[in-house]
């Protein structure tokens, strides 16, 4: 019977686990909308991380990664350099975020399990990333990602 009062006290709250990882995935919905364009690159860091992992996602859950190429490991690349931050994250989390991007980048093997995938995993981090950053940071096109 605890129990099931802690779970609705929780729910009433708003920390409940779905809750909670229903959230960054609305964020991570938002923060698409307004950052990244219809086609190209973003024009602000925020907005190429989210591309990045939702672009990855993409190729993994619709192609099985059938079409990874040179612009989807510019795109692991650059999620490494922004969003292994230690402003944003500890040093565990770090490790945990190059991890997810050995696991992304070995593209032969999708990990498509869902909500313990590195994408979705590295996409709660993005969103983690944008909201301890939420002022705009210009992002220099990169002329070799056509992706």
């Amino acid at each position: 019977m605890a129990a099931k009062t802690t779970r609705k006290a929780a729910a009433k709250s708003g920390n409940s686990d779905k809750g909670s990882k229903e959230a960054w995935r609305s964020e991570f919905q938002r923060l698409w909308t307004e950052l990244v364009p219809t086609t190209g690159q973003a024009t602000t860091v925020q907005g190429e991380l989210v591309r990045a992992i939702g672009r990855l996602s993409d190729e993994a859950y619709r192609n099985g990664n059938y079409n990874f190429d040179k612009g989807h490991r510019i795109q692991c690349k650059y999620l490494r350099e922004n969003l292994e931050d230690p402003t944003v994250f500890s040093e565990t989390e770090i490790q945990e975020i190059d991890r997810w991007i050995d696991r992304v980048l070995d593209a032969k093997h999708p990990d498509l399990s869902g909500s313990t995938s590195p994408y979705y995993r590295l996409a709660e981090r993005v969103v983690q990333w944008c909201k301890a950053k939420p002022e705009p940071i210009a992002h220099q096109l990169n002329p070799a990602l056509h992706r």
